[in-house]
Protein backbone atom coordinates (compact mmCIF):
# COMPACT_ATOMS: atom_id res chain seq x y z
CA UNK A 1 0.00 0.00 0.00
CA UNK A 2 1.36 3.39 -0.95
CA UNK A 3 1.55 6.08 1.71
CA UNK A 4 0.59 9.60 0.60
CA UNK A 5 1.52 11.49 3.73
CA UNK A 6 0.32 14.91 4.75
CA UNK A 7 3.02 17.56 4.92
CA UNK A 8 2.50 17.96 8.68
CA UNK A 9 3.27 14.28 9.26
CA UNK A 10 6.80 13.61 10.49
CA UNK A 11 9.04 10.79 9.34
CA UNK A 12 8.54 9.14 12.73
CA UNK A 13 4.75 9.43 12.34
CA UNK A 14 4.95 7.66 8.99
CA UNK A 15 7.00 4.80 10.45
CA UNK A 16 4.64 4.41 13.41
CA UNK A 17 1.65 4.25 11.05
CA UNK A 18 2.95 1.04 9.46
CA UNK A 19 2.22 -2.21 11.36
CA UNK A 20 5.35 -3.06 13.34
CA UNK A 21 6.60 0.51 13.36
CA UNK A 22 4.47 1.50 16.34
CA UNK A 23 7.25 0.38 18.71
CA UNK A 24 9.68 2.95 17.34
CA UNK A 25 9.97 4.95 20.56
CA UNK A 26 10.14 1.95 22.89
CA UNK A 27 13.78 1.30 21.96
CA UNK A 28 16.18 2.96 24.40
CA UNK A 29 19.34 2.19 22.44
CA UNK A 30 20.94 -0.37 24.72
CA UNK A 31 22.58 -2.14 21.77
CA UNK A 32 21.64 -5.65 22.94
CA UNK A 33 20.14 -6.42 19.54
CA UNK A 34 23.45 -5.84 17.78
CA UNK A 35 25.27 -8.10 20.23
CA UNK A 36 23.06 -10.99 19.10
CA UNK A 37 22.97 -10.15 15.40
CA UNK A 38 25.44 -11.69 12.95
CA UNK A 39 25.10 -9.02 10.24
CA UNK A 40 27.52 -6.49 11.73
CA UNK A 41 30.22 -9.14 12.16
CA UNK A 42 29.79 -10.99 8.89
CA UNK A 43 28.49 -8.53 6.32
CA UNK A 44 28.37 -4.85 7.21
CA UNK A 45 30.28 -3.14 10.07
CA UNK A 46 27.99 -0.12 9.69
CA UNK A 47 24.87 -2.16 10.52
CA UNK A 48 23.32 -0.35 13.50
CA UNK A 49 19.57 -0.48 14.29
CA UNK A 50 19.69 2.06 17.11
CA UNK A 51 21.40 4.60 14.83
CA UNK A 52 18.73 3.99 12.18
CA UNK A 53 15.95 4.59 14.70
CA UNK A 54 17.68 7.76 15.82
CA UNK A 55 17.70 8.96 12.20
CA UNK A 56 13.97 8.34 12.02
CA UNK A 57 13.30 10.34 15.18
CA UNK A 58 15.42 13.21 13.85
CA UNK A 59 13.63 13.22 10.52
CA UNK A 60 16.73 12.16 8.55
CA UNK A 61 14.69 10.48 5.83
CA UNK A 62 17.24 10.25 3.00
CA UNK A 63 20.03 9.15 5.34
CA UNK A 64 17.82 6.43 6.79
CA UNK A 65 16.79 5.19 3.35
CA UNK A 66 20.44 4.94 2.28
CA UNK A 67 21.60 3.29 5.50
CA UNK A 68 22.54 -0.41 5.02
CA UNK A 69 20.63 -1.32 8.19
CA UNK A 70 17.38 -0.59 6.35
CA UNK A 71 18.11 -3.29 3.78
CA UNK A 72 20.11 -6.01 5.55
CA UNK A 73 17.82 -7.08 8.39
CA UNK A 74 16.45 -10.54 7.50
CA UNK A 75 13.84 -10.55 10.29
CA UNK A 76 15.36 -13.66 11.90
CA UNK A 77 14.44 -12.10 15.28
CA UNK A 78 17.44 -13.63 17.00
CA UNK A 79 17.62 -10.30 18.80
CA UNK A 80 14.05 -10.39 20.11
CA UNK A 81 14.68 -12.80 22.98
CA UNK A 82 17.48 -10.56 24.26
CA UNK A 83 15.63 -7.24 23.96
CA UNK A 84 14.77 -5.89 27.44
CA UNK A 85 11.89 -3.92 25.90
CA UNK A 86 10.58 -6.99 24.03
CA UNK A 87 10.52 -5.13 20.72
CA UNK A 88 10.54 -6.81 17.34
CA UNK A 89 13.15 -4.38 16.07
CA UNK A 90 12.99 -6.12 12.68
CA UNK A 91 9.40 -4.91 12.29
CA UNK A 92 10.44 -1.29 12.92
CA UNK A 93 13.26 -1.65 10.39
CA UNK A 94 10.79 -3.24 7.99
CA UNK A 95 8.56 -0.19 8.25
CA UNK A 96 11.48 2.06 7.32
CA UNK A 97 12.29 -0.24 4.40
CA UNK A 98 8.71 -0.08 3.13
CA UNK A 99 8.85 3.71 3.08
CA UNK A 100 12.23 3.60 1.35
CA UNK A 101 10.85 1.39 -1.43
CA UNK A 102 7.83 3.65 -1.85
CA UNK A 103 10.22 6.59 -2.18
CA UNK A 104 12.02 4.86 -5.06
CA UNK A 105 15.07 3.47 -3.29
CA UNK A 106 16.34 0.01 -4.22
CA UNK A 107 17.87 -2.81 -2.20
CA UNK A 108 21.66 -3.21 -2.59
CA UNK A 109 21.33 -7.00 -2.28
CA UNK A 110 21.60 -9.30 -5.30
CA UNK A 111 18.18 -10.90 -5.83
CA UNK A 112 17.35 -14.34 -7.15
CA UNK A 113 16.65 -14.44 -10.87
CA UNK A 114 14.14 -16.47 -12.85
CA UNK A 115 14.52 -17.99 -16.30
CA UNK A 116 11.03 -17.10 -17.48
CA UNK A 117 11.39 -19.32 -20.55
CA UNK A 118 11.76 -22.53 -18.52
CA UNK A 119 9.55 -21.57 -15.55
CA UNK A 120 6.17 -23.30 -15.62
CA UNK A 121 4.63 -21.23 -12.81
CA UNK A 122 4.06 -24.12 -10.41
CA UNK A 123 4.21 -21.75 -7.43
CA UNK A 124 6.54 -23.89 -5.31
CA UNK A 125 9.03 -21.04 -4.95
CA UNK A 126 6.25 -18.70 -3.87
CA UNK A 127 5.40 -21.01 -0.98
CA UNK A 128 9.06 -21.49 -0.05
CA UNK A 129 10.02 -17.80 0.13
CA UNK A 130 9.98 -16.50 3.74
CA UNK A 131 9.72 -12.88 2.55
CA UNK A 132 6.84 -12.93 0.08
CA UNK A 133 9.29 -11.76 -2.58
CA UNK A 134 7.99 -13.98 -5.39
CA UNK A 135 4.74 -13.73 -7.30
CA UNK A 136 3.19 -15.33 -10.36
CA UNK A 137 2.85 -12.98 -13.35
CA UNK A 138 1.82 -13.29 -16.98
CA UNK A 139 3.61 -11.75 -19.92
CA UNK A 140 5.36 -12.22 -23.25
CA UNK A 141 8.43 -14.45 -23.07
CA UNK A 142 10.94 -15.50 -25.71
CA UNK A 143 11.43 -19.27 -25.71
CA UNK A 144 13.37 -21.72 -27.91
CA UNK A 145 11.47 -23.34 -30.76
CA UNK A 146 11.33 -27.12 -30.32
CA UNK A 147 13.07 -29.08 -33.09
CA UNK A 148 14.56 -25.89 -34.58
CA UNK A 149 17.98 -25.23 -33.11
CA UNK A 150 18.82 -21.56 -32.66
CA UNK A 151 15.28 -20.36 -33.36
CA UNK A 152 13.02 -18.65 -30.84
CA UNK A 153 9.45 -17.50 -30.63
CA UNK A 154 7.52 -15.17 -28.35
CA UNK A 155 4.65 -16.61 -26.35
CA UNK A 156 2.42 -15.35 -23.57
CA UNK A 157 2.79 -17.44 -20.44
CA UNK A 158 2.80 -17.36 -16.66
CA UNK A 159 6.09 -17.38 -14.76
CA UNK A 160 7.53 -16.49 -11.37
CA UNK A 161 8.85 -12.99 -10.77
CA UNK A 162 11.14 -11.87 -7.93
CA UNK A 163 10.72 -8.49 -6.23
CA UNK A 164 14.37 -7.36 -5.84
CA UNK A 165 13.49 -5.12 -2.91
CA UNK A 166 12.03 -7.99 -0.87
CA UNK A 167 14.46 -10.78 -1.81
CA UNK A 168 17.09 -11.43 0.89
CA UNK A 169 19.15 -13.96 -1.06
CA UNK A 170 18.41 -17.03 1.04
CA UNK A 171 18.16 -19.38 -1.98
CA UNK A 172 15.21 -21.35 -0.57
CA UNK A 173 13.43 -20.67 -3.84
CA UNK A 174 16.30 -22.18 -5.82
CA UNK A 175 16.41 -25.34 -3.72
CA UNK A 176 12.65 -25.83 -4.04
CA UNK A 177 12.37 -25.22 -7.80
CA UNK A 178 11.51 -28.41 -9.65
CA UNK A 179 12.85 -27.09 -12.95
CA UNK A 180 16.00 -25.36 -11.62
CA UNK A 181 14.86 -22.16 -13.32
CA UNK A 182 15.32 -19.83 -10.34
CA UNK A 183 18.72 -19.28 -8.79
CA UNK A 184 21.11 -16.78 -7.22
CA UNK A 185 24.41 -15.77 -8.79
CA UNK A 186 27.26 -17.32 -6.85
CA UNK A 187 25.13 -20.24 -5.68
CA UNK A 188 23.83 -21.82 -8.86
CA UNK A 189 23.63 -25.61 -9.07
CA UNK A 190 26.70 -25.63 -11.32
CA UNK A 191 28.73 -23.36 -9.04
CA UNK A 192 27.95 -25.41 -5.95
CA UNK A 193 28.77 -28.65 -7.76
CA UNK A 194 32.12 -27.25 -8.93
CA UNK A 195 33.02 -26.35 -5.33
CA UNK A 196 32.33 -29.91 -4.29
CA UNK A 197 34.80 -31.17 -6.91
CA UNK A 198 38.06 -29.83 -5.55
CA UNK A 199 41.16 -30.41 -7.71
CA UNK A 200 43.19 -33.23 -6.21
CA UNK A 201 40.31 -34.34 -4.03
CA UNK A 202 39.32 -37.60 -5.63
CA UNK A 203 36.47 -39.37 -3.86
CA UNK A 204 35.74 -42.98 -4.59
CA UNK A 205 39.33 -44.05 -5.16
CA UNK A 206 40.09 -47.49 -3.70
CA UNK A 207 43.49 -47.60 -1.94
CA UNK A 208 45.88 -50.54 -2.22
CA UNK A 209 45.03 -53.47 0.06
CA UNK A 210 47.90 -52.72 2.45
CA UNK A 211 46.71 -49.15 3.04
CA UNK A 212 43.95 -48.15 5.44
CA UNK A 213 40.86 -46.86 3.70
CA UNK A 214 40.06 -43.23 4.50
CA UNK A 215 36.56 -41.96 3.77
CA UNK A 216 35.90 -38.79 1.81
CA UNK A 217 33.36 -36.50 3.46
CA UNK A 218 31.58 -33.55 1.87
CA UNK A 219 30.36 -30.82 4.23
CA UNK A 220 27.79 -28.18 3.31
CA UNK A 221 27.80 -25.42 5.91
CA UNK A 222 25.58 -22.39 6.30
CA UNK A 223 27.55 -19.14 6.22
CA UNK A 224 25.49 -17.78 9.12
CA UNK A 225 25.97 -20.71 11.48
CA UNK A 226 29.51 -19.81 12.60
CA UNK A 227 30.53 -16.81 14.66
CA UNK A 228 33.96 -17.64 16.12
CA UNK A 229 37.02 -16.56 14.10
CA UNK A 230 38.80 -19.81 14.99
CA UNK A 231 35.98 -21.86 13.46
CA UNK A 232 35.99 -19.75 10.32
CA UNK A 233 39.75 -20.17 10.01
CA UNK A 234 39.39 -23.94 10.48
CA UNK A 235 37.09 -24.08 7.45
CA UNK A 236 39.99 -22.81 5.36
CA UNK A 237 42.17 -25.80 6.21
CA UNK A 238 39.97 -28.78 7.11
CA UNK A 239 41.29 -32.37 7.26
CA UNK A 240 42.42 -33.63 3.83
CA UNK A 241 39.53 -36.09 3.61
CA UNK A 242 36.96 -33.31 4.10
CA UNK A 243 35.71 -30.93 1.43
CA UNK A 244 33.75 -27.88 2.64
CA UNK A 245 31.16 -26.05 0.54
CA UNK A 246 29.74 -22.87 2.04
CA UNK A 247 26.14 -21.93 1.24
CA UNK A 248 24.01 -18.90 2.22
CA UNK A 249 21.60 -21.18 4.10
CA UNK A 250 21.47 -24.90 4.81
CA UNK A 251 18.10 -24.80 3.05
CA UNK A 252 19.98 -24.26 -0.24
CA UNK A 253 21.17 -27.90 -0.17
CA UNK A 254 18.91 -30.09 -2.28
CA UNK A 255 18.47 -33.88 -2.23
CA UNK A 256 20.01 -33.88 -5.72
CA UNK A 257 23.28 -32.48 -4.32
CA UNK A 258 23.35 -35.21 -1.67
CA UNK A 259 22.57 -38.12 -3.96
CA UNK A 260 24.92 -36.89 -6.68
CA UNK A 261 27.75 -36.73 -4.13
CA UNK A 262 27.20 -40.33 -3.07
CA UNK A 263 26.79 -41.46 -6.65
CA UNK A 264 30.16 -39.97 -7.56
CA UNK A 265 31.92 -41.83 -4.77
CA UNK A 266 31.83 -39.43 -1.83
CA UNK A 267 31.38 -41.62 1.24
CA UNK A 268 29.42 -39.28 3.50
CA UNK A 269 27.77 -35.88 3.49
CA UNK A 270 27.22 -33.56 6.44
CA UNK A 271 24.97 -30.50 6.35
CA UNK A 272 25.54 -27.93 9.11
CA UNK A 273 22.79 -25.38 9.74
CA UNK A 274 21.75 -22.88 12.36
CA UNK A 275 20.21 -24.04 15.62
CA UNK A 276 16.43 -24.32 15.61
CA UNK A 277 14.97 -20.86 16.16
CA UNK A 278 18.18 -19.14 15.02
CA UNK A 279 18.01 -19.41 11.23
CA UNK A 280 19.08 -16.14 9.64
CA UNK A 281 16.42 -16.70 6.98
CA UNK A 282 13.70 -17.75 9.43
CA UNK A 283 12.97 -21.28 8.23
CA UNK A 284 15.76 -22.56 6.00
CA UNK A 285 17.21 -24.90 8.63
CA UNK A 286 13.84 -26.51 9.31
CA UNK A 287 13.28 -26.98 5.58
CA UNK A 288 16.61 -28.75 5.24
CA UNK A 289 16.07 -30.92 8.31
CA UNK A 290 12.78 -32.14 6.85
CA UNK A 291 14.49 -32.99 3.56
CA UNK A 292 17.22 -34.97 5.28
CA UNK A 293 14.70 -36.86 7.40
CA UNK A 294 13.14 -38.09 4.17
CA UNK A 295 16.58 -38.88 2.79
CA UNK A 296 17.31 -41.23 5.70
CA UNK A 297 14.49 -43.53 4.67
CA UNK A 298 15.53 -43.38 1.04
CA UNK A 299 19.14 -44.28 1.85
CA UNK A 300 17.98 -47.24 3.91
CA UNK A 301 16.03 -48.50 0.89
CA UNK A 302 19.24 -48.23 -1.15
CA UNK A 303 21.19 -50.05 1.54
CA UNK A 304 23.57 -47.14 2.04
CA UNK A 305 23.14 -46.64 5.80
CA UNK A 306 21.28 -43.88 7.61
CA UNK A 307 24.44 -42.18 8.97
CA UNK A 308 25.77 -41.63 5.47
CA UNK A 309 24.09 -38.20 5.40
CA UNK A 310 23.82 -36.17 8.60
CA UNK A 311 22.35 -32.82 9.63
CA UNK A 312 23.90 -30.92 12.54
CA UNK A 313 22.46 -27.95 14.43
CA UNK A 314 25.07 -25.25 15.12
CA UNK A 315 24.08 -22.70 17.82
CA UNK A 316 25.32 -19.17 17.18
CA UNK A 317 27.15 -19.21 20.53
CA UNK A 318 29.06 -22.38 19.61
CA UNK A 319 32.85 -22.20 19.81
CA UNK A 320 35.38 -24.74 18.57
CA UNK A 321 32.87 -27.45 17.68
CA UNK A 322 33.91 -28.08 14.06
CA UNK A 323 36.98 -30.33 14.61
CA UNK A 324 34.96 -32.67 16.80
CA UNK A 325 32.05 -32.74 14.34
CA UNK A 326 34.31 -33.56 11.42
CA UNK A 327 36.15 -36.26 13.34
CA UNK A 328 32.89 -37.88 14.41
CA UNK A 329 31.51 -37.81 10.88
CA UNK A 330 34.67 -39.40 9.51
CA UNK A 331 34.47 -42.06 12.22
CA UNK A 332 30.80 -42.80 11.49
CA UNK A 333 31.43 -43.13 7.76
CA UNK A 334 34.51 -45.29 8.34
CA UNK A 335 32.29 -47.75 10.22
CA UNK A 336 29.89 -47.84 7.27
CA UNK A 337 32.66 -48.46 4.75
CA UNK A 338 33.00 -47.14 1.19
CA UNK A 339 29.87 -46.29 -0.75
CA UNK A 340 28.66 -49.39 -2.59
CA UNK A 341 26.46 -47.66 -5.13
CA UNK A 342 24.51 -50.27 -7.08
CA UNK A 343 25.27 -49.88 -10.81
CA UNK A 344 21.66 -50.37 -11.79
CA UNK A 345 20.77 -47.18 -9.90
CA UNK A 346 22.88 -45.12 -12.33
Amino acid sequence: MSHNHASSETFADQVRAIPGGEHLEMCYSCGTCVSKCMIQQKVEPEYNPRRLLRMVMLGMRDEAFRDPTTWLCSACDLCYAACPQEIHISAVIGAVKQLAVEAGHESPLTPARVDAATCFACGTCIEACPYGAISRVKGKVEIPVPMAQGSTMVVEKEYAQVDPNLCMGCCLCASSCLASCITLDGYTDTQIDSQARAPGWLPGQTPPAEEEWTPNVLVFICDWSLRAEADLAYLGSPPPEVRVVRVPCSGRVTPVFLLTALQKGIDGVMVIGCQSGECHYQQGNLTEQARLAMMDNFLNLLGLGEKRIQFVWMPTDSRGALPGLFEQMISDVRELGPVAWRPELG
